[in-house]
């Protein structure tokens, strides 16, 4: 019989368009610093799997974070979601198992992404509170899936310190100082975020005939600031 792996999992799911795939156990994920402030809100006990998707959003693509009227929110969450589905209709397919989408909202069972993307080795987190990858920096999007089933975890990395020696030109870069206090103050960020908002970006739809009404450019200076991985353009 063949059985479900975490390795045939992550090759099928990159097959489909994801950048890196890592995988962390529910009973590790509860222990994440997040959870421990804000406890992971799934039934179940800890026998399960979470599975980490990441999609590179790389400087040049800068569309693909571009927030617009159209259900997914950027292009790149629908490239996700699209993933993300095709993904779980796989592994049923194929395994006769479920895998539920989990969603942004840890109120509604979610979970903290960067959280379980660390814990799986898919990144570190950063000065600048971004999950940092060895390949593509702090330039990816994450989206996840669980499992009920216990799967081997893949992480976390081991010996990857990016920030270390590093001068940090992400957190000048911030134009609302968000980091000037020594820790990440996020009602800064949100203010940018409120300006950004203010000034949409107004482009013709891709779809003849459907109009798209805005579209907002949000802040993403921290991130391309970001030495690691920023030669990479996939």
């Amino acid at each position: 019989m063949d059985r479900i792996t975490g390795q045939k999992i992550a090759k099928r799911a990159i097959a489909l368009g994801a950048s890196r795939v890592g995988i962390v156990s529910l009973a590790a994920l509860r222990k994440a610093p997040s959870h421990r402030v804000q406890p992971l809100n799934i039934e179940g006990g800890d026998e399960g799997t979470v599975v980490v998707l990441a999609l590179a959003h790389p400087t040049g693509r800068p569309e693909m974070d571009w927030w617009d009227n159209w259900q997914g929110g950027t292009p790149g969450n629908r490239r996700l979601v699209n993933i993300s589905r095709r993904l779980t209709k796989w592994i049923f397919k194929k395994y006769a198992l479920e895998a539920l989408e989990v969603p942004y909202q840890v109120e509604r069972s979610g979970v903290f992404l960067k959280d379980a993307a660390t814990l799986s080795g898919l990144g570190v987190m950063g000065r600048n509170n971004l999950l940092i990858t060895p390949r593509y920096g702090p330039r990816v999007r994450l989206r996840a899936l669980r499992l009920k089933v216990a799967l081997p975890g893949t992480g976390p990395l081991q010996g990857f310190d990016p920030c270390r020696g590093c001068d940090a030109p992400c957190l000048s870069a911030c134009p609302q100082k968000a980091f000037d206090s020594g820790a990440f103050q996020r009602e800064r960020c949100q203010q940018q975020m409120r300006v950004d908002e203010s000034n949409p970006i107004a482009l013709r739809s891709p779809v003849v005939g459907m109009a798209t009404k805005f579209k907002v450019a949000y802040c993403r200076l921290c991130e391309q600031a970001c030495p690691v991985g920023n030669r990479i353009e996939r």
